[in-house]
Formats: structure tokens, C-alpha cells, sequence
């Protein structure tokens, strides 16, 4: 996953094409938002300040404390100001990818029924940042989960 999320890194996403539209381009959910153009390509050397305004992802797994894939949690990327920039929910093997529309500081928020909600503020650079976490149960008769 991470080597698939450096080449969409570097080449941009994927573009599809669906019942005989060629040359009509489709964005592809885990690398941009909608609404934006897609990434320009960058200098062989970009400066930290410029390649940190591109888009980027976020990836990894999302665990149980005893390292089995949790399928159906919903990740959340929300910016400083509180606006949802990415959600995703994991695949069966517990992988994500989160587009980031530029580098810079998010919340990255997870949710799931069957475990404690997780947050954690993150800070995102020009390359793909790869972020595992591990998610406790939920306990039984807590207020937030009744039993």
C-alpha cells in the first residue's frame, strides 16, 4: 500500500473512464476532493515550502490490541477550522487512505462499533504520510456506550 500511495504521490491519480467516455476524467476518491483540479506536475526539486501546498494521503492500518484488522471503522480528516476534508472506511484487511488536500496540522478522527473512538492531531508533509493505530474495545456500561 505504501509503494501505490508514492506512485499516485508522484504521478497523480488514476484516471477512469466508464461506459465508452474516453477523455472524460474521474477523480479518484482517495487521493483528491472533489473539486479539485488535478495536482500540476512539480520540479524535479521542489522547495519544502512549495511541495508542502500539494496534495498528499495519509495511509495505514487500523488494528485491534491483538493486531487483527478492524473492517468497519470510518476515519475522518477535519482541518484546523472543523470542515471534513476526507472520509474513508477500511477495507477487510483494515487498510486506508485519506486524500489531503495540502500539507499542514488535522485531526484525524475514528470511530467504530465495536471499539472506543480514537483522535489524534496530525501533521501532514509533501510526502505520503503513513499513520497505523491500534484500537481498544469498548467498554460495556460506559456512558458514552450503554450496555
Amino acid at each position: 500500500m505504501e509503494a501505490w500511495a508514492r506512485w499516485c504521490h508522484r504521478h497523480g491519480p488514476v484516471v477512469l473512464t466508464l461506459g465508452g467516455r474516453l477523455g472524460r476524467r474521474r477523480p479518484h476518491p482517495a487521493v483528491e476532493t472533489p473539486g479539485t483540479a488535478p495536482p500540476t506536475p512539480t520540479p524535479a526539486l521542489p522547495s519544502k515550502e512549495e511541495s508542502v501546498r500539494g496534495a498528499t494521503v495519509v495511509h495505514g492500518f487500523v488494528r485491534t490490541e491483538e493486531g487483527a484488522p478492524v473492517t468497519d471503522a470510518v476515519l475522518t480528516l477535519l482541518s484546523p477550522g472543523g470542515e471534513q476534508r476526507d472520509r474513508v472506511v477500511t477495507l477487510a484487511d483494515g487498510s486506508y487512505i485519506l486524500g489531503v488536500p495540502a500539507g499542514g496540522s488535522y485531526l484525524l478522527a475514528v470511530a467504530s462499533r465495536e471499539y472506543e473512538p480514537w483522535t489524534r492531531h496530525i501533521t501532514v508533509g509533501a510526502e505520503p504520510l503513513v499513520h497505523d493505530l491500534t484500537l481498544s474495545p469498548s467498554e460495556a456500561g460506559s456512558p458514552s456506550r450503554p450496555a
